[in-house]
C-alpha cells in the first residue's frame, strides 16, 4: 500500500486552488490536505496534528488572522508561518506563490529559508513540481540516513575531526552502527567488537602523539592511566578523563578486549555469549559508550593539543611498583606457555617462548586445563618485552 503523505496548505485562495484537477492530482500522488486560509488556522493545525504532517505549503501573502479581509499586500501570513517553521523545524515548509517579483514585497531575509532549500515554486508551472519534490524530500527525512545525521550532527562531527589526527576510519563506523541500529538490524558481533578495539588502540596512538598519555601503554594500562588509576607507574598531576566516564571507559576495554577472541576460556566471554542469545543490546551498550568517550576525546585534544604541556602533567614514578615480576616463556611438555611455573601465558605471538618479558597485569588462573599447574594467568597485551 502507497504512503499517504499528510500536508497543510495555507493560501487565502485555498478553495479555488483546490479544484476538481487539483483534487484529482492529489488523490492520483496520495496526499491529503488539510486546507487553512490564514496564519492563525496554520498555528492551531500545527498544534493539534503536527505529529501526523509531512509537510506546510504556505502562500507569499496571506493574511496572519480570521476574518480578515484578503489584501495582495499582506504578507503576515508569512511572517507568521516563518515564526511557526522555527518551532516546527522537522517539518519542512514550501512557498508557492503567483509573485514572480517577491523581492518587490519581501524583505530578502524573509526568504532565505525557502532559497537555501530551493522551496520556491511558482502557480503558473503548476502543481505537479512541488507534490514530487515533497515525496521526495519526505522520504529523504523519514530515511534513517537523514535522521541519524540530524541527531548525532555533533557526534560525527567529533569522529571526523578524530579521524583526521590518526587516518581512522571512526566516522564511517559509527555512523554505519547507529543506522542499523535505527533499522533495528544490528549483527555481525565479532566485527562489531573488533572494530570498536580498533578504535580504542586509534585513541591511545592519538594521545601518545599529543602527549596526553605516556608511549608503549597496552589498553588496560591506557584506560588506567586516563582514570588515574592506583596501579599506575606515573603520577598524573590534573584529571584528564571525567570521573562520570571513568566506569564506562573500564566496561568498554574490558569487553572489546575480551570480545576480541573467542576462547572458553575467557573471562566474560561476550562473542560466545551474543552467538549463543542473538542479544544486540551489550553492541549498542558499546556503541553508544564508545561515541561518548570519542566525542570527549576529540574535545580534550581540540583543547589540550600542546604536547610539551601535555608532557608536563605526568611523571614517571620514582619507586615503580615491585608487583610486575619478570621472567621468562617457556613452554611445557604439554604444550602450554609459562613462566617461572606461577604463570600461564597465552600468546598468539610463538615467537615469544624463549623472551624475557616484564609482566604488567595478572590475575587468577580459572582454567580447569592449567590452573592446577600455574595459579596466575597472563594475556599477551598484558607482557612488555625486555630483550
Amino acid at each position: 500500500m502507497d504512503k499517504l503523505y499528510q500536508i497543510i496548505w495555507a493560501d487565502d485562495e485555498i478553495d479555488a486552488l483546490l479544484d476538481e484537477t487539483s483534487r484529482a492530482l492529489l488523490s492520483i500522488q496520495h496526499i491529503d490536505v488539510v486546507k487553512c486560509n490564514n496564519a492563525a488556522m496554520l498555528e492551531e493545525k500545527l498544534k493539534n496534528v503536527n505529529h501526523r504532517i509531512d509537510a506546510v505549503i504556505v502562500d507569499a501573502n496571506f493574511t496572519s488572522r480570521k476574518f480578515t479581509p484578503s489584501n495582495e499586500e499582506d504578507i503576515s501570513g508569512l511572517r507568521r508561518a516563518m515564526q511557526l517553521r522555527e518551532l516546527y523545524k522537522h517539518i519542512p515548509f514550501y512557498l508557492y506563490t503567483q509573485r514572480v517579483n517577491l523581492s518587490d514585497f519581501v524583505d530578502e531575509d524573509e526568504l532565505n529559508y525557502f532559497k537555501d532549500n530551493d522551496a520556491i515554486f511558482f502557480k503558473t508551472n503548476g502543481l505537479l513540481p512541488l507534490l514530487d519534490r515533497i515525496k521526495k524530500d519526505v522520504i529523504k527525512i523519514n530515511s534513517a540516513e537523514f535522521q541519524i545525521d540530524n541527531q548525532f550532527e555533533n557526534e560525527l562531527i567529533c569522529c571526523k575531526t578524530f579521524d583526521k589526527h590518526c587516518n581512522g576510519n571512526s566516522y564511517n563506523i559509527i555512523r554505519s552502527l547507529l543506522i542499523k541500529n535505527q533499522e533495528n538490524d544490528l549483527q555481525n558481533s565479532e566485527k562489531n567488537l573488533n572494530e570498536f578495539r580498533t578504535l580504542l588502540e586509534n585513541m591511545n596512538t592519538v594521545a601518545v602523539n599529543f602527549g596526553i598519555v605516556p608511549e608503549k601503554l597496552s589498553l588496560n594500562e591506557f584506560s588506567k592511566f586516563l582514570c588515574r588509576h592506583k596501579d599506575l607507574k606515573f603520577s598524573v598531576n590534573d584529571d584528564i578523563l571525567p570521573k562520570a566516564l571513568y566506569e564506562i571507559l573500564f566496561y568498554v576495554v574490558r569487553l572489546v578486549q575480551d570480545g576480541s577472541h573467542d576462547r572458553p576460556d575467557l573471562q566474560y566471554g561476550i562473542r560466545r555469549y551474543i552467538h549463543d542469545t542473538h542479544d544486540v543490546l551489550i553492541i549498542r551498550s558499546i556503541l553508544f559508550a564508545v561515541i561518548e568517550i570519542i566525542t570527549w576525546f576529540t574535545r580534550y585534544v581540540e583543547e589540550h593539543p600542546d604536547k610539551e604541556e601535555n608532557l608536563k602533567r605526568y611523571i614517571k614514578d620514582e619507586n615503580p611498583r615491585d608487583d610486575e615480576p619478570e621472567g621468562i616463556i617457556e613452554q611445557d611438555e604439554k604444550g602450554y606457555c609459562h613462566i617461572d611455573n606461577k604463570y600461564s601465558v597465552l600468546i598468539r605471538n610463538r615467537d615469544l617462548i624463549g623472551k624475557k618479558v616484564k609482566i604488567l597485569n595478572f590475575k587468577e588462573n580459572t582454567s580447569n586445563s592449567t590452573k592446577k599447574y600455574y595459579p596466575r594467568f597472563v594475556r599477551e597485551e598484558d607482557l612488555q618485552l625486555l630483550e
